[in-house]
């Protein structure tokens, strides 16, 4: 496989030849979600909680198990077979190192990544290297692992010298691997809100803090092409990929820059095409969508490709809801190439709710846990597994939220930006901590034989195919 680089828009291959990166985000690997994975709050919390219950060696067992069932050869062949070219894989810096030995890293890691990227090499699939979760957190939510709402990174320069001392170790590692796309140094970063006051800002108000995302970026960059000068360097948009406004001017060779765009019709409810918050959807505005995106602005302001880093549907809703989902899909797709455009969707398997592979319902794994997937349904303690318009625990915090503003005579927010605030803090965070115990007494007394039967479910021949999805993709791709 070439080693890629950019030539303007264009990311070519060192033999010149224009191409695009076109595939999937592989979530829930060595990132673990809540949604993905089936457990409530966040993969340290969770971890911890299972240990607690089996002990160190056995619950160790129960997430490697987990892990090493998730993504195999029968996954990136099927993936191949749909003629993606790409995948995405999201990191976290806990995989990679731990808190209580910064600096220190486990070979476990590094070995797992490389028999992952000889299987994509093999099937000719380029895989993009994306941290995730970073040490001190880049923003204040759940998939960052984020136990504590606080996005320290941007304030504190011990994390940000772990975060730049991490590329260093990959680019020192995958210098010479052609099958590496290269590297994404952020996922999602939010420098507006660092001590995890006013979360609503997350879609209001947001306020970013430029020179922050603009110093770290070039310190990071500088790192890694101290070591290699090859590969290609990711760098997302703040306020979760979607700000660019306050972005530095392309400041090294080959920067690919990266964006997230979801939009209301791949959540729904309703029918797609179709109005959504008054606005009416099809594919003209996923067009317009696009056009008015900060990410693509920038993009064209200063002729440098851009990714679509994740964008997506959710396919767990009613039988009439599904077919809109997947021609929002459609649709979203079809624009981001006809725009020329680089993309990776999220994303790959799941336990239900997005994936274009999804856990069996009827798996031992989901059969245990489905107790507990009910509890974060009812409290709303999952942003995907409970819609907000029908869970009781978010119309709770409805009615608190308007309490909150008439007693304290608030104006300058609405009663859904503040439910929507506490939504994040006391349902997907405290609440959702609060279910960890009850996921891991649902594994009380199993053997190092059960959990090894148990996590099958993760593997791709127990999984179901969203054929539908599937079909999606071949027809995009000629398969």
């Amino acid at each position: 496989m070439d080693f890629l680089q950019t030539r303007g828009k264009e990311i070519i291959t060192e033999h010149g030849i224009a191409t695009h990166l076109r595939g999937i985000c592989v979530g829930g690997w060595l990132n673990f979600e809540d949604f993905i994975n089936a457990y409530p709050g966040t993969e340290t919390g969770i971890r911890g909680h299972i240990k607690q219950v089996l002990g160190e060696k056995k619950g160790e067992l129960f997430f490697d198990q987990m892990t090493d069932h998730f993504f195999t050869e029968n996954d990136i062949a099927f993936l191949a077979q749909t003629g993606i070219n790409c995948v995405r894989l999201p990191l976290s810096i806990r995989h990679f190192e731990s808190d209580d030995k910064p600096f220190v890293y486990k070979q476990r890691a590094f070995d797992r990544l490389d028999a992952v990227l000889d299987l994509c090499e093999q099937y000719h699939i380029y895989a993009i290297l994306d941290l995730h979760s970073a040490p001190g957190w880049q923003n204040c939510h759940w998939h960052s692992d984020n136990e504590r709402g606080a996005a320290l990174l941007w304030r504190h320069p011990y994390f940000q010298e772990r975060v730049i001392k991490f590329w260093a170790e990959m680019a020192r590692h995958y210098a010479d691997r052609s099958v590496v796309a290269g590297y994404e140094l952020l996922n999602e970063p939010s420098t507006g809100n660092p001590n995890g006051e006013h979360s609503f800002d997350f879609y209001k108000n947001y306020h970013s803090d430029w020179d922050a995302i603009n110093h770290l970026y070039q310190r990071i960059t500088t790192a890694i092409r101290a070591i290699d000068s090859r590969h290609i360097i990711f760098l997302e948009g703040d306020n979760y990929g979607r700000g660019f406004a306050g972005l530095d001017e392309p400041f090294a060779d080959n920067l690919v820059y990266s964006s997230h765009n979801y939009t209301n019709p791949g959540f729904g409810p309703g029918a797609y095409p179709g109005y959504y918050g008054g606005i009416y959807w099809d594919k003209n505005r996923h067009r317009l969508e696009l056009e008015t995106h900060e990410g693509y602005q920038y993009a064209q302001k200063y002729n440098v490709p851009l990714l679509i880093g994740e964008f997506g549907s959710q396919y767990h809703g009613t039988a009439e809801d599904i077919p809109s989902r997947l021609q929002s899909m459609r649709d979203q797709i079809d624009v981001y190439n006809e725009a020329g455009l680089n993309w990776t969707s999220w994303t790959y398997k799941d336990a239900g709710i997005m994936g274009l592979v999804t856990l069996n319902p009827e798996s031992e794994y989901m059969r245990i846990v489905e107790p507990v997937q009910e509890m974060k349904r009812q409290l709303g303690a999952e942003n995907f597994v409970a819609q907000y318009w029908d869970s009781p625990g978010r119309n709770k915090t409805h009615e608190l939220a308007r309490l909150i503003l008439d007693t304290a005579q608030y104006t300058d927010l609405t009663v859904d930006d503040t439910a929507f605030t506490l939504n994040y803090a006391a349902l997907t965070g405290f609440t959702a901590a609060m279910l960890q115990p009850a996921y891991a007494k649902r594994f009380a007394n199993v053997t190092d034989a059960d959990i090894e039967r148990i996590m099958q479910a993760f593997a791709f021949d127990y999984c179901n195919i969203n054929h539908a999805y599937v079909e999606i993709l071949q027809s995009i791709f000629g398969n």
